[in-house]
């Protein structure tokens, strides 16, 4: 314990207080010396006694409440402070959540434009597929009818070849059926000279004149066949 003295209305006094609150003490005795002044009044030594007593508990009581109020002062401006930040940062978290809803409402309109970028392609795409099938079954059919085609070529060669060696083997033909008439004709002429020539001599035979007009007969058809022939080949 420590023990301060106080000068209150003129008296002396000795007051104990804890170590550490001589100051404090001192501070309080001379608030209370400075309202019993404004009094102006005279006490007796045990009633300024009493007085000092009461007057010291009072006047600690109204520091711890006046360092209470500050204190609660100080934390209702920090809260003060405190509530101002929170409300910036709520509006700036507002700020914040507007801008994310344009945003969101931006992002939502990029994606339905993608989809339906999506869905033209996919539509496009099977459009295309469809034509590449179309095109595809077109090939084949072309391909096919390329080969059908191709057959017909070779059929038809072969047959024009067939036919070449035909017309060249009746050209040999003609032209042997011409060489034999026309050395038909050439033996015909002599004797049918030498028929003339003996005419008289066979004049009486009733059958030398009909045979020898169905042999020219005959020559004749002969040689017709042939030339008739060989235009047709």
């Amino acid at each position: 314990m420590s023990e301060v003295k106080l000068s209150i209305a003129g008296r002396d006094y000795t007051v104990a207080c804890a170590e550490g609150e001589e100051a404090h003490v001192i501070s309080l005795g001379g608030l209370i010396d400075e309202k019993l002044g404004q009094l102006r009044g005279s006490l007796s030594s045990s009633e300024s006694q009493n007085l000092l007593f009461g007057a010291l508990f009072l006047a600690d009581e109204l520091h711890e409440a006046r360092k209470t109020a500050a204190s609660a002062t100080a934390k209702l401006e920090a809260q003060s402070g405190i509530v101002a930040n929170a409300e910036r940062e709520a509006n700036l978290a507002k700020g914040k959540q507007d801008d994310l809803k344009l945003t969101v409402a931006r992002l939502e309109e990029e994606l339905d434009g993608l989809q339906s970028a999506q869905q033209r392609q996919s539509a496009e795409a099977n459009d295309i597929r469809i034509e590449l099938e179309s095109l595809r079954e077109k090939t084949d059919a072309a391909i096919s009818e390329k080969e059908t085609l191709a057959s017909q070529v070779a059929q038809l060669t072969r047959e024009r070849d067939t036919l070449i060696k035909q017309i060249q083997s009746k050209d040999l033909l003609l032209e042997r059926a011409n060489a034999l008439v026309q050395e038909s004709k050439a033996r015909a002429a002599p004797v049918s000279a030498q028929v003339l020539a003996s005419s008289g001599d066979l004049a009486g035979d009733p059958e030398l004149a009909p045979s020898l007009e169905r042999f020219a007969d005959l020559l004749e058809n002969c040689a017709d066949k042939l030339e008739s022939k060989a235009p047709a080949s």
